[in-house]
């Protein structure tokens, strides 16, 4: 037998040859060549195959758009007394020049060299979700080298602003982004200094309009981008957030591309956008109830801890109501940070459970003031809200009454729950407000959104002063024991007189209709304090501030092992970021550099 199994092995090796040589014959067979394709195969279908879901959207995508952005223009300050002045030549001048020419202003030279005008630079933020038609504050201020002396008692000319930058030494510009028009409020109104810059700077309440809208988006990640995931984080969102469009239902995320989700501001989110998208980027991809309910009882736990309970909270509003319970329970604690997440989430998912303790936590913790004021503000459909912010206008605090005032003005409601009236003309309109109130007098000024003056406890008297001179040509004197005479005195006009009653109402009501604005008012009170003549508490602009810090006592560590001396609670809505000062003709001051995030974030 072994004499032939080496001539057996033999013929099995060349007959396996002669196989392998055929192969191309029928279509490439061999071993080696299969193993390749096979490969490239593999290579193919991981690159189709869509990642596995992250446990969060915000593992796999990031926010965009959630920036402020500063948008600037030249303008023009028309209607002064005789304090305006001309302007030295500049690349600014010639703009504006180039500007006046587009809309036919005849000899737009001698116009801008008036002493009845000042040539500004115009500013706004646009703030994040900004849709069409939204107000917007507008900041004013002249040239270091002007001749102008004051824009008091100046009207704004239009101007449009848009998102500016230097590029090649030369100032190029957005589409317009906004409008802007209104009566100035300078500095030197409502700030008392002998500064001559308070005369040259100044403020349009709600005098620009917002053109566009602003989009939101989320970028999915680089590690996650596919069609796949893209399409499921949309379905995720779009299953916890969606609204009635007419009689269709329509969620807020729109999957674009492989790599963007457009999102949509929801209605109960409209002045809260960063909180929406805190929301959105907890929101979990599970998709099996069961998961579910262990991501709640694993939440419920981090909620009464108050280093993790910020987040918790969030992720309990993004499941909704099936998060409800483990939230109310939360408000049972003694602890004001926990009570404050629970009670802020609940409120975004309206209910009525979180109106009371809202209520407390505004009236007994500063650090969170701000945020419960907005929460009780966006619960328009709950009756119980506007009652709770009601009794705040009772409270001693100042902040606490005009934050309250505040929160209610801008409810749908505000109406019903305010007994206001106007002042003046549509152009020179001021909003009087007479709130009732326990918590004793108080007159309270506001310089953002509108021009509104409220008197809580009223009527509020004013001393008749034997002289108080203010504001563009305002003259006021006694008239009598109790009464006002109001004047106003301006070089090259018609001397306007009326007579009104020794009270705040009254005090504004005739500086109105001797032809004067809100600016006047304004000053008119912030003197009559100064020299006596008003013994109520005159509050400026007293607001509620937000990134305030909450510092918790030795006990707040609660059973966690991670540090007690954690950061202060998580705000998602950061402030405006500050600005440097730098000087009128720097071009790094007239045209800031916007972060292309922020200018991205309006098309």
């Amino acid at each position: 037998m072994r004499a032939w199994m080496p001539a057996l092995t033999d013929t099995l090796f060349w007959g396996l040859a002669g196989l392998m040589c055929l192969a191309p014959i029928g279509g490439c067979m061999t071993p080696w060549r299969k193993s390749e394709e096979v490969q490239e195969q593999e290579r193919l279908e991981e690159l189709v195959r869509a990642p596995k879901p992250p446990a969060l959207v915000r593992e796999a995508a990031a926010p965009y758009g959630l920036r402020y952005g500063k948008i600037q223009s030249f303008g023009i300050v028309n209607g002064l007394a005789g304090t305006g002045g001309q302007e030295p030549p500049s690349m600014q001048r010639d703009l504006l020049l180039a500007e006046m020419k587009t809309r036919d202003v005849e000899d737009p030279n001698t116009f801008i060299d008036s002493e009845n005008t000042a040539l500004v630079m115009v500013e706004a933020v646009i703030p994040p979700g900004v849709r069409r038609g939204d107000p917007l504050d507008l900041i004013v201020k002249t040239s270091q080298r002007t001749e102008a002396t004051s824009l008091r008692g100046g009207w704004l000319m239009p101007a449009r602003l848009s998102f500016t930058q230097i590029i090649g030494g030369m100032p190029r510009t957005s589409d317009t982004l906004a409008t802007g028009t209104g009566p100035v409020i300078v500095r030197a109104a409502h700030q008392a200094g002998d500064d001559p810059q308070l005369l040259l700077e100044g403020r349009v309440l709600a005098g620009g309009v917002a053109q566009k809208d602003g989009h939101l988006d989320l970028r999915i990640r680089p590690e996650y981008r596919h069609v796949a995931i893209s399409k499921r984080l949309a379905e995720v969102i779009n299953r916890r957030f969606y609204f009635f469009d007419g009689s269709a239902r329509r969620g807020i995320a729109n999957a674009k591309e492989d790599d963007l989700i457009a999102i949509e501001t929801h209605p109960r989110y409209r002045h809260n956008v960063h909180r929406m998208m805190a929301v959105v980027g907890l929101l979990g991809t599970e998709a099996d109830i069961a998961e579910t309910h262990a991501r709640i009882d694993t939440l419920a736990k981090q909620l009464l801890e108050p280093t993790s309970a910020s987040d918790a909270a969030l992720q309990l509003e993004g499941i909704g109501d099936e998060g409800v319970p483990a939230l109310l329970a939360a408000l049972t604690s003694s602890n004001p940070e926990i009570q404050f997440y629970a009670a802020e989430a609940l409120a975004y998912l309206d209910r009525v459970e979180a109106v009371e303790p809202l209520v407390e936590l505004s009236r007994d913790q500063p650090a969170f003031r701000y945020h419960t004021l907005q929460a009780l503000a966006g619960m328009e459909k709950e009756r119980r809200a506007a009652e709770g912010l009601r009794k705040l206008l009772d409270e001693s605090s100042t902040e606490t009454r005009f934050g309250a005032f505040d929160a209610i003005r801008r409810r749908a409601d505000r109406n019903v729950i305010l007994s206001g009236s106007r002042l003046g003309e549509s152009d020179q309109r001021v909003n009087f407000f007479d709130v009732p109130s326990k918590g004793g007098p108080l007159v309270a000024i506001s310089l953002r959104r509108s021009p509104d003056l409220v008197v809580f406890d009223g009527p509020i008297p004013i001393k008749p002063p034997e002289y108080l001179f203010c504001g563009c040509g305002i003259l006021i004197v006694a008239n009598g024991a109790e009464g006002l005479q109001i004047s106003r005195i301006l070089p090259g006009r018609e001397d306007t007189h009326t007579t009104a009653p020794a009270t705040v109402r009254g005090l504004a009501g005739g500086i109105v209709q001797v032809g004067g604005s809100y600016g006047d008012i304004v000053e008119a009170l912030r003197l009559a304090k100064e020299q006596g003549f008003l013994s109520a508490a005159l509050a400026i602009d007293v607001l509620p501030q937000p990134l305030r810090e909450y510092h918790r006592g030795p006990s707040d560590s609660g059973s966690s092992e991670l540090d007690p001396a954690a950061l202060p609670p998580q705000r998602i809505d950061p402030p405006e970021e500050a600005q440097p000062e730098r000087g009128w003709y720097d071009p790094r001051g007239w045209f800031s550099s916007i972060n292309l995030s922020s200018a991205a974030s309006v098309a």
